[in-house]
């Protein structure tokens, strides 16, 4: 931040002294130069589903909306704010959180403040542009194509639902986790790659854009900073980890195709891998109707051989290349212990149609992938 003294002509000091007295040199200047704080009962501008603006105080919503104007208008500056540096840098992160649409700011900025004697009297927010006026329309044409196809792989007149499931694959199927400079839309819908704030930004404005509601959420997992995000579906909050669910963020094949463990999980689940910071509330996610597992009949609360012969049946009926399966905590160990040290694994495949067709070779090497904080167990089909 920036620090400007605004300093009064030895006239004006004279003028104030004779009218006042020295002491009432700076009170006077602070009444006519000091800018006049933000109302407390501001209404603010509404504009579709700000989540993070929703959260601010009335003042520093006012403040949100000055600085919007700005930004949108590609102003150099952004003058006359009231000069309170923790507002105007929440104000600003709120905006970078709700508008993924607004590529072109950095998301960052620098603010100057004018200072009488040690009072400040005003501040401006300068922000960083990442591409420049004469640079958008052609970048916006390309967001507008890459979202064009990815809305076209989902079935018109889909469910909320379902139009989270397409705008999560096709991300998964388009992008590829690469380090970045930012976590612009840009990386993903115009370069092709980015980092998970790429992965949640591009997921926010999709979904958005679909009238889902969904928001940008940051915490840490792993141990390191991660983002991730929150959508509601029919009313009811879930969290949404497209990042996590690129086989490529873990180093894994591009062509295995999306993963689920963290797709419309609840607040319980979340935590299991993930912490959220704290300086944004959010709702507590308890809801298990859009959880994927649940929904597509392979969550399982007891260790039933025939059940998962049927669900690997459903996935080469569908011609899936994997098949996703979670248990219970209650019985999660003991199955992958049938499973995998037992050699049940072996008869479950054999005693599938496919099998019996000669579809998929159930002998030879079976592959599978284990996440244990969430219980689950990923197998790949052996087609022949």
């Amino acid at each position: 931040m920036k620090k400007r003294i605004l300093s009064l002509s030895c006239t004006s000091l004279l003028l104030f002294s004779l009218l006042c007295g020295c002491s009432g040199v700076e009170s006077l200047a602070q009444r006519f130069l000091v800018q006049e704080a933000p109302p407390e009962d501001y209404t603010a501008q509404e504009d579709g589903f700000r989540y993070v603006k929703s959260c601010l105080t009335s003042q520093e919503q006012y403040i949100y909306d000055q600085l919007l104007a700005g930004i949108r208008d590609h102003a150099e500056s952004i003058d006359g704010i009231y000069p309170d540096v923790d507002m105007i840098r929440k104000a600003a992160q709120a905006i970078s959180r709700d508008y993924p649409e607004m590529f072109w700011f950095s998301g960052s900025g620098e603010i100057e403040t004018t200072y009488l004697g040690s009072t400040p009297t005003e501040s401006s927010y300068r922000p960083v542009y990442a591409v420049t006026p004469q640079q958008e329309p052609e970048l916006q044409a390309q967001i507008d194509q890459w979202a064009q196809d990815c809305f076209a792989t989902i079935p018109e007149g889909a469910s909320d639902y379902d139009k989270v499931l397409g705008v999560y694959r096709y991300i998964i199927d388009h992008a590829d986790y690469q380090s970045v400079n930012n976590n612009s839309i840009l990386n993903i819908m115009v370069g092709g790659a980015g980092l998970c704030g790429c992965y949640a930004q591009t997921t926010q404005y999709l979904l958005n854009r679909l009238g889902v509601p969904c928001t940008y959420i940051s915490g840490r997992a792993n141990g390191e900073s991660h983002a991730w995000n929150l959508v509601w579906l029919e009313g009811n909050p879930c969290w949404v980890d497209t990042t996590w669910g690129d086989p490529v963020f873990e180093g894994g094949n591009a062509n295995d195709g999306a993963s689920y463990e963290y797709f419309c999980i609840t607040t319980t689940d979340l935590l299991r891998t993930h912490t959220i910071d704290p300086e944004i509330p959010v709702p507590d996610c308890t809801s298990e109707d859009y959880n994927y597992y649940r929904r597509s009949g392979l969550y399982f609360d007891s260790y039933n051989k025939s059940a998962l012969t049927a669900a690997i049946q459903r996935a080469v009926e569908a011609q899936e290349k994997q098949v996703f399966l979670r248990f219970s905590d209650d019985i999660y160990v003991a199955a992958c212990d049938a499973m995998l040290n037992q050699g049940q694994l072996h008869s479950i495949f054999q005693e599938t149609a496919a099998a019996q067709a000669g579809i998929i070779d159930w002998q030879g090497e079976l592959w599978y992938s284990k996440n244990e904080p969430m219980n689950t167990l990923t197998l790949t089909i052996p087609y022949r």
